[in-house]
């Protein structure tokens, strides 16, 4: 499948080529916007997935640069019309952040029950596809918006900022000559009064720019250093011609693709030759563009808040440029950096001593009563709290030992040997431990600097895990210190809160990829094994990859062809997540993706009655066949009380009974019984029931799938009956209030899984 993806793409651009029609052999106006996009999440495609849209769009005749799923149509309340054909992209991803498990498999959880995760990069991309409907095959979609655009002093503003802060030597010259030279990293242009517009200046610099980040101490392309007119130096044009195209469009300067005519023979050559050489040139022209636009962020803030360089002055001869609106040299102000804001959606924490208190509030500044810190709102004017913003300095606690050090000591103990300075950053870290051999990293640690230095130590080997305090005073530290340390503690918490919401939201969109490009399941070994149905389920393709990562910490890539998927969504029905079960059972999740709350239904929620929350998938399905009710999946036990209080919002009036697994075996081993411990909490937590299944002594069952293949269905329906009127008797869910209501809701309840003269009479609150 992924062969005939890539053959598809590269015959499309060669034929494209051919007829002179390739994106990025087409000129764009400046302040045009025509990249595809997504209108749902506001981004950008980028890299492949973009040149692919547009040779699509072009193609195709379609003048709307907008990019959608199925899901996401339906969800504007449109829908994708009766025998459309949808675009195939993918997404690569080449690093992450994974989680740290035990050497039982477990996750790695630090002092405030949050995971330990770990920076892993991989060996090769983890790819997830998705289909997607340009605006134009879809009927009762909204017109699209105007994106915002540059005006001509900004987008010129900008280019110049990468230009004046690039590290290569840039020379202007009489001439109609534009080049990068290898040898001394520098870039030879005609002079800016030789240029009829200033875009085109600026087009024409760029252009070099992108082939100047291909230099050694940059990104390093091989083909930069091949000689002009051979097959290699057109693949170098093709990166820079791509990166082109994406930069004119996001800077507003446009697109001209010049000279290309000079390398389509080579760039058909090259694609016929190895079709995958366009996702190459694709993928670095991606990183070209994010090279260059680096250039384009302003320095950290000085205290004096200092002012962008000036324009460069024309060089001496020159004429103005023609297009009067900016003159040959004004100053350079980015309007989004003058004067300093708080970041949109972000806050910046304050070291603000007690005695101070009033001053920043009466300047607008929050009290953050989670964190005990001051902060500045986004969007709010950074200059009036110049005096409280904190140093980059850590402020360590006061006493005999640096924290540091200490922390080192209690790795040492712990049989982990550091082979540099111990991180207090809040990041996880692997380190060799006593008995590793070569580059094995048998060891992990976490450290923190937040309110009191504290950290996380684990050794794989010896089966060590622990926790760390630091000893010392802080009450020994000056009253600016210990602002300024709750200040970057609060800021630090804050940041990695904001990171793992990013993160969060990068699993949602892939699950919601896998999810599109999968296909229906109605028969599958784990379903057969469980003896349930496919509620909605889908089943994963060819072609699709996740991260999995063994008992040491080593990451590798799983297929997940053929696998059960199973949706994990939150109350408004977005995806979260998905869990993927394989045909012997194993079960895993998205990998950073948000699980808590996240829940799946089966059945119509919005049926009377009462409502039946499970652990896993099985279990939930086996309760809705059996009873017709409703049941929602929650995926483990510690997720049964999020869903319910989820669910409790949503219904605050109904029966609600949580179907836990009974871990007796545990039990009789003198162990807790999680299972029937975490239904109770759950059911407390919203008036609610607990309805666990009995085994005998001797049975391996746990949960009600179990016991309907063990037992029967009859002696499941017995026991489920027989729970609902214990659940009466006690008053669990009953009252005064709601006692008409519920009648019937147990009444209906009973109806719906037959024999309804067995159920035994209710006793209800009166």
């Amino acid at each position: 499948m992924a062969h005939e993806y890539v053959d598809q793409v590269a015959g499309a651009l060669i034929e494209q080529l051919k007829a002179g029609t390739a994106p990025w052999v087409k000129p764009w106006q400046p302040g045009a916007r025509f990249m595809p996009y997504n209108p749902t999440t506001g981004n950008s495609y980028h890299g492949m997935n973009a040149v692919w849209l547009m040779s699509l769009a072009e193609s195709r005749g379609y003048a709307d640069a907008r990019w959608m799923t199925y899901r996401q149509a339906q969800a504007a309340e449109a829908q994708v019309r009766q025998g459309e054909k949808g675009a195939v992209i993918q997404f690569w991803k080449w690093q992450g952040l994974e989680p740290l498990r035990d050497a039982d498999g477990r996750r790695v959880l630090n002092q405030d029950g949050n995971r330990v995760l770990q920076a892993v990069r991989y060996e090769r991309p983890r790819v997830w596809s998705a289909v997607v409907f340009n605006a134009e095959q879809i009927d009762g979609l909204a017109p699209a918006t105007n994106r915002s655009t540059l005006l001509t002093w900004q987008r010129h503003g900008r280019a110049e900022q990468i230009l004046a802060r690039f590290d290569a030597t840039i020379r202007h010259v009489h001439g109609d000559h534009a080049f990068y030279r290898l040898a001394d990293d520098s870039i030879t242009l005609p002079q800016r009064g030789q240029f009829a517009t200033a875009d085109g200046y600026y087009a024409t610099a760029l252009h070099e720019v992108g082939h100047a980040t291909g230099h050694p101490s940059r990104l390093s392309r091989p083909d930069l250093g091949h000689p002009f007119g051979s097959e290699a130096y057109a693949r170098e044009e093709l990166r820079a011609e791509i990166a082109s195209l994406m930069l004119g469009e996001q800077l507003g300067i446009g697109y001209d693709p010049g000279q290309h005519s000079a390398y389509v023979g080579s760039w058909i050559r090259a694609l016929e030759n190895d079709p995958r050489e366009i996702f190459r040139a694709a993928a670095d022209a991606e990183k070209i563009v994010v090279l260059v636009r680096s250039f384009e962020r302003a320095r950290e803030q000085q205290a004096d808040h200092e002012h962008l360089p000036d324009q460069p002055a024309a060089e001496p001869g020159s004429r103005p440029l023609t297009d009067a609106s900016v003159p040959v040299r004004s100053p350079v102000i980015i309007a989004e950096n003058h004067p300093a804001m708080s970041p949109s959606g972000d806050r910046t924490y304050l070291a603000v001593p007690y005695a101070e208190n009033d001053a920043v509030r009466q300047l607008g500044a929050k009290w953050d009563h989670q964190t005990k810190a001051w902060y500045v709102p986004a969007g709010v004017d950074l200059d009036a709290f110049a005096a409280w913003l904190p140093s980059s300095e850590s402020v360590q606690v006061a006493g005999d030992v640096d924290p540091a050090e200490q922390f080192a000591d209690a790795l040492r103990a712990c049989g982990l040997q550091p082979d540099g300075p111990v991180h207090m950053d809040g990041a996880m870290h692997r380190v060799p431990v006593e008995g590793d051999k070569g580059k094995e990293r048998s060891g992990a640690y976490v450290g923190y600097l937040d309110r009191w230095p504290a950290g996380f130590i684990q050794n794989f080997k010896t089966g060590v895990k622990t926790t760390w305090k630091a000893t010392g005073k802080v009450a020994a530290l000056g009253k600016e210190d210990r602002a300024r340390m709750a200040a970057e503690a609060a800021q630090r918490r804050h940041e990695r809160a904001l990171e793992r919401e990013r993160q969060y939201e990068r699993a949602a969109q892939q699950a919601d990829a896998i999810w599109t490009a999968a296909t229906p399941v109605a028969a599958h070994p784990y379903l057969a094994e469980k003896g349930v149905l496919s509620h909605g389920l889908r089943q994963g393709v060819d072609g699709q990859i996740i991260t999995v990562q063994d008992r040491e910490g080593i990451e590798y890539g799983v297929s997940i062809a053929g696998r059960l998927l199973v949706p994990v969504i939150d109350t408004n029905g977005k995806m979260m997540s998905l869990q993927f079960i394989d045909a012997a059972g194993t079960k895993m999740f998205m990998p950073n993706a948000r699980v808590e709350s996240g829940h799946f239904v089966i059945g119509n929620l919005d049926k009377p009655g009462p409502l039946l929350i499970a652990e896993g998938y099985a279990t939930a399905a086996t309760l809705h066949e059996l009873t017709g009710m409703p049941a929602v999946v929650a995926f483990n036990a510690g997720n049964l009380a999020p869903v319910a209080e989820t669910l409790r919002q949503r219904h605050p009036d109904r029966i609600i009974g949580i179907a836990g697994d009974n871990d007796h075996q545990q039990e009789a081993k003198g162990k807790p019984n999680v299972g029937r411990e975490k239904a109770a909490e759950a059911a407390a937590g919203v008036g609610g029931f607990v309805l666990l299944p009995a085994f005998a002594e001797q049975d391996a069952g746990s949960d009600w799938n179990d016991l309907v293949r063990g037992q029967g269905r009859d002696a499941a329906s017995r026991q489920l009956r027989n729970g609902f009127a214990v659940a009466a008797r006690e008053r669990m869910v009953l009252n005064d209030a709601v006692r008409h209501d519920h009648e019937q809701d147990l009444s209906l309840a009973s109806a719906s899984m037959g024999n309804s003269d067995s159920m035994p009479e209710l006793e209800l609150d009166r």
